[in-house]
């Protein structure tokens, strides 16, 4: 596939004298001179979108923390494929990298589904502070050992509201709904809970299949929702938080494995940086991406939370029951 003129390549390849294209040229971590790699990167977001600006900025630092040795290529918008997609490649050698909601690893280990647990969260910063922590530590490394990937690190995401054509200020307002949920059993579970009939649906189809009525509703974050133009063809944004899930950075375990050690803790650092450049931000715009939203005629709706909490509450039991230890982390 070509990259289209907006895809960023980040670092330089003559930073070391040249070096050569493709993930198996990195030196590996026993020797003291790293050689110049390129890495393909694919996420889904739109290249405007705070999500898809953070991921460069990740690129970036990456390139400039390790002198050029290391370049991340991006493939935004969906140009290599869906999350699925991309995470599929990581495995069979075809992408080398991806960021994306967290959930979405459910296309590799079922641990997915636990990051999309409704209402776990109250807030960006309880989630942050987890997945800083103990909580995010074990969910790596038990990543590490179910799937052929390296998570190099986590970043806060804001909460996800559900996006219609009408208000929902109860989860009865949701009965018989066809609601878009990404590819991930947590997501159609809770959703089946609330009274909905969650279609899932890879993201890149979604605002057609809205403007064509094959759906009625989605549900994403501000910033995913205002940089999609869903206030186009949706009318109501429910402030519903019902997940805080993290961002995940990955990249396949033979190109991690290649990389010397000071390049992965380059990469570490610049994951470090732009989680917490990433945490201010988006405390900072939620209540600016409301405000547009709202100025782009989509009517706010504040719900019950407390309706839909309760509503929601028996999917830890049923489709988290596997996850009993993780929970113990976060209450």
């Amino acid at each position: 596939m070509s990259v289209t003129a907006a895809t960023a390549m980040v670092g330089a390849l003559t930073a070391c004298g040249g070096g050569n294209e493709g993930s198996g040229e990195a030196g590996g971590s026993g020797e003291n001179a790293a050689e110049t790699v390129s890495l393909k990167l694919g996420h889904v977001w739109p290249e405007n979108d705070p999500q898809a600006e953070i991921t460069k900025q990740f690129a970036e630092t990456v390139a400039a923390e390790t002198d050029g040795t290391v370049e991340i290529e991006l493939f935004p918008a969906g140009q290599i494929g869906g999350d699925r997609d991309i995470l599929e490649g990581l495995e069979l050698g075809t992408t080398d990298m991806w960021v994306g909601g967290a959930g979405a690893v459910n296309a590799m280990s079922e641990l997915g589904q636990f990051f999309v647990t409704p209402f776990m969260f109250d807030s960006i910063d309880d989630a942050a502070e987890a997945y800083n922590g103990e909580l995010g530590q074990t969910v790596r490394d038990r990543l590490s050992e179910e799937t052929a990937t390296t998570i190099v690190g986590f970043l806060p995401r804001g909460p996800r509201h559900i996006t219609s054509n009408k208000a929902l200020e109860t989860p009865d307002g949701l009965s018989g709904m066809r609601i878009r949920v990404p590819e991930n059993p947590m997501f159609i579970d809770s959703f089946k809970t609330l009274g909905a009939n969650p279609t899932p649906m890879a993201f890149p189809e979604v605002f057609t299949a809205l403007q064509q009525g094959t759906i009625d509703g989605q549900e994403n974050p501000l910033a995913l929702i205002k940089s999609s133009g869903f206030a186009e063809v949706q009318s109501h944004l429910n402030l519903t938080s019902h997940v805080i899930e993290p961002l995940a950075i990955a990249i396949a375990d033979d190109v991690w494995e290649k990389l010397s050690d000071e390049q992965k803790e380059a990469m570490q650092a610049a994951a470090e940086q732009a989680s917490t450049d990433f945490q201010e931000q988006l405390n900072q715009e939620e209540e600016q991406l409301r405000a547009d939203l709202e100025a782009e005629g989509m009517t706010v709706v504040e719900p019950d939370i407390e309706a839909y909490r309760e509503a929601a509450q028996d999917v830890r039991e049923t489709t988290g029951s596997a996850f009993s230890d993780l929970y113990s982390l976060v209450d």
